[in-house]
């Protein structure tokens, strides 16, 4: 869109009027507080009643405060909000989520109590030890607080969130990542299964990644970035004569993961796997390293179909959002629901 369209001008002033009302309700916060909602406009702060309080502010979610933190950092980056209020929240946010990682050795979990104790899906303090080596909560916590550290120009910040990053991105390649998302829709099981490898933690790292390569210069960032997207366009991606097609999971011996819905394509993960890997490609091109060519031509000549493939199949009309999943094996929809956005 050119600069100073009507289209341009109403995009900024729907996000600057949806970022100000989100600074508004956080003023003086020490969590981003997103508890109300977007339709009806119901405000749940304070709700208690039992089929309500997962909405309240007794309950926070790492995911949203990750990033939250992510966003409040990219949005001043952009020129939108007022900087001393963004820096304020930021720096509330990221503050108590340290407390409450000191508090869990150095880990997040999906959802806490308002004193940082990690709570099940049932609203129960949790009693088990978190699984695995990293999860999304660490992700999404870990990139954030990279962004939030450059926002804050805060450098021993920066130390630790690199760190912090790094320890996520390695349990990552080594299959040493766990998710810790809660099962609240029975449509969507989304808890952790046994021999099942999911796409996930290697996809949504890829935007952290090409931000760290960025701020750093330093290459580590390039060849995790490399190795991610190789090996989702390896084990997760069919190359078929009329698409490339991209499904959520393998096995321990990287073959098609297949349970009682078939094998399971995402379309809105699939566009979202174009989007973040194409932001890294684009950080990777800039430093210009001969040894990425051939691999840069190679995501060049694959990215044009996956994607058609995925929003030919995914958009469903009228309502024209992304549908949740999609079976590769009957060419079934296996779940109508339409959570996701129309492009990457």
């Amino acid at each position: 869109m050119p600069a100073g369209s009507k289209e341009l001008d109403f995009f900024r002033k729907v996000i600057a009027e949806s970022f100000g009302y989100m600074l508004e309700r956080s003023k003086n916060s020490v969590f981003i507080n997103t508890k109300f909602d977007v339709i009806d406009g119901s405000d749940y702060t304070h709700a208690d009643a039992p089929e309500a309080k997962f909405r309240s502010d007794a309950v926070v979610y790492s995911w949203i405060q990750g990033r939250g933190a992510e966003s409040l950092a990219g949005h001043l980056r952009a020129g939108f909000g007022e900087k001393a209020a963004v820096l304020e929240l930021l720096k509330n946010v990221v503050e108590n989520m340290e407390k409450v990682r000191q508090q869990n050795a150095g880990r997040m979990f999906f959802m806490f109590s308002s004193d940082g104790k990690f709570l099940n899906g049932d609203l129960s303090v949790r009693q088990t030890a978190v699984e695995g080596k990293a999860n999304y909560s660490d992700l999404f916590y870990s990139k954030g607080l990279v962004a939030a550290a450059d926002a804050l120009d805060d450098k021993e910040l920066m130390q630790t969130a690199l760190t912090y990053l790094r320890q996520t991105l390695d349990a990552i390649l080594n299959l040493e990542f766990v998710t810790d998302q809660q099962a609240f829709d029975p449509k969507n099981p989304v808890t952790a299964v046994p021999g099942k490898i999911l796409q996930g933690p290697f996809m949504i790292a890829l935007g952290g990644i090409a931000f760290a390569a960025e701020l750093t210069r330093d290459e580590v960032f390039l060849d995790y970035g490399k190795k991610f997207i190789e090996r989702l366009l390896a084990l997760h991606t069919l190359y078929e004569d009329d698409a490339v097609k991209f499904f959520e999971a393998i096995t321990p011996e990287n073959t098609p993961y297949i349970d009682r819905n078939g094998q399971l394509c995402d379309p809105g993960h699939a566009l979202e796997f174009v989007g973040l890997s194409m932001k890294f490609l684009l950080v990777m091109e800039k430093f210009n390293r001969a040894a990425d060519r051939d691999f840069l031509e190679k995501c060049r000549r694959i990215y044009k179909n996956f994607f058609a493939w995925h929003y030919s199949i995914g958009r469903q009309l009228p309502a024209g959002g992304i549908i949740k999943s999609y079976d590769l094996l009957s060419n079934k929809v296996i779940n109508s629901d339409m959570p996701w956005w129309s492009l990457p």
